[in-house]
């Protein structure tokens, strides 16, 4: 079966179609070997802080007492945020303005 293109010209059915965009596998093969490379030196690395931190009498359920306690911290911080620009439009400044008077730093 014969196909007619666009600009008029009939291309024999037999002819498979070509892309105009080259081939990559051997790069992506390339590219797939540097990252499993990488992230096998970034597990190394981690799994060396991990030891380092053990050795140190760390243990891993004290990292969960941390991280809820880090939780806790955050969601106080986000309630004096909430207060803090609460104020501020109440009385029509900006909330950076408040922080001194409260003894606050801005990286607070």
């Amino acid at each position: 079966m014969n196909r007619k293109r666009v600009d008029g010209l009939k291309r024999p059915s037999s002819t498979t179609f070509k892309s105009p965009v080259p081939s990559k596998k051997a790069s992506d093969d390339t590219t797939k070997k540097g990252v499993d490379e990488n992230l096998e030196k970034k597990l190394e690395a981690i799994n060396s802080e991990i030891a380092e931190l053990e050795n140190r009498g760390l243990k891993i359920e004290m990292l969960q007492t941390h991280i809820d306690k880090l939780h806790h911290y955050n969601e106080l911080k986000d309630c004096g945020q909430v207060i803090l620009g609460r104020i501020a439009v109440f009385e029509g400044v900006r909330t950076k303005d408040i922080y001194p008077r409260y003894n606050l730093l801005l990286d607070d």
